[in-house]
């Protein structure tokens, strides 16, 4: 009978990438140590079943993480670094412009950097972005419409992606959950993916915001390559494996002297 002191070493292993990263695919494990999906996620299966992480369909999180965390508690978490973000994005938005504005906690310390920015057209899938800026004044606010998911008061589907395709935008501001050493930009729901790429389908410049928290981390499921983003606004200077996949002359960090 397995229990927690007396596991193998790939267990072990597995449970200390899962506490380091949030989430982890069958696929990169399977990689990582030479061996079958199927042999992963049999292990995945008695590490859930002993309850030391839980067990989500492609991968494996912290164990009652709800697989992310709440809406609340990322609003919280990097305060600072999600506001300087938002305000070195704004800094390349210009007066007149036209932009989709994605969901997310960054995405929100942007709408606050962008409420004094003047004549700007922000379409957004979120409902707690258009509150944000709804008074600002000179700003035209459009709400993509579709089905409400999850606590964030966000919006997909098909009614969504139908809007956003109608579109042609100067940029299109997009957040995610992870992005992998590799080079894969994450996140976790389809449909807010599926709307995402839609966007930067119709924009002239697309932009990745994410704090650092986000590098070397995994999600289910791929937005894009970071290669395709034409500008990245981060807190903090890229880790070598990510410098090799992205010109420095399209990362946006702040200075030293910048607080």
């Amino acid at each position: 009978m397995l229990d927690e002191n007396n596991l193998n070493d790939r267990q072990s292993q597995i449970i200390e990438r899962v506490e380091r990263l949030g989430f982890v695919t069958i696929e990169a494990l399977a990689e990582e140590f030479c061996v079958s999906s199927q042999t992963v996620r049999r292990e995945i299966i008695r590490l859930d079943e002993l309850g030391l992480i839980q067990r989500f369909h492609g991968g494996a999180g912290r164990r009652g993480s709800g697989e992310r965390l709440s809406h609340e508690v990322k609003r919280e978490r990097e305060a600072g670094h999600k506001a300087r973000i938002g305000a070195l994005m704004a800094s390349r938005v210009q007066e007149g412009q036209s932009i989709f504005l994605d969901v997310g906690t960054t995405a929100e310390a942007t709408a606050q950097a962008l409420r004094t920015k003047g004549r700007l057209t922000v379409v957004t899938p979120s409902a707690n972005i258009a509150q944000i800026l709804f008074d600002a004044p000179g700003l035209e606010i459009i709400l993509t419409g579709g089905r409400v998911i999850g606590r964030d008061l966000s919006m997909a589907g098909p009614v969504a992606l139908a809007h956003v395709k109608r579109h042609r935008f100067d940029w299109a501001i997009i957040a995610c959950s992870a992005i992998e050493d590799g080079g894969a930009v994450l996140d976790f729901d389809a449909d807010k993916i599926a709307l995402k790429q839609a966007a930067m389908e119709v924009s002239r410049r697309q932009a990745l915001i994410a704090d650092s928290s986000k590098f070397a981390r995994s999600a289910r499921l791929e937005i894009a390559r970071l290669d395709s983003f034409d500008l990245l606004v981060t807190d903090a200077p890229l880790p070598a494996p990510l410098r090799a996949r992205m010109d420095a002359q399209r990362v946006l960090a702040p200075g030293p002297g910048m607080t």
